[in-house]
């Protein structure tokens, strides 16, 4: 079975753990940023390798949340979502 690779929706890490889920929003924890996130896909192309909301892979630290992120794939601008509950990432 193919894994899809799902990036933080805070940092933008491909380093995640995730969850299986029952739908299209993925539950998961950051191995970068050690905090937990919700992601969901591109509604362009349905990629999950999305830009984090926080900006930290694309070299900068956003201290409020953006307005839109990129798409890695298909590179679209898509509305930046909130990445869910901030805390520490459980194990």
């Amino acid at each position: 079975m193919d894994e899809i690779e799902v990036h933080c929706s805070r940092c933008g890490s491909a380093d995640t753990e995730v969850e299986p889920g029952d739908g299209e929003t993925k539950k998961g924890r950051c191995s970068r940023c050690e905090k937990s996130f919700l992601a969901a896909p591109c509604p362009h192309c349905g990629s999950y390798r999305i830009e984090g909301s926080y900006g930290i892979s694309v070299g900068v630290k956003y201290s409020v949340l953006v307005s839109t992120v990129m798409c890695k794939d298909c590179r679209s601008e898509i509305p930046a979502r909130d990445p869910g509950r901030e805390g520490p990432a459980q194990r």
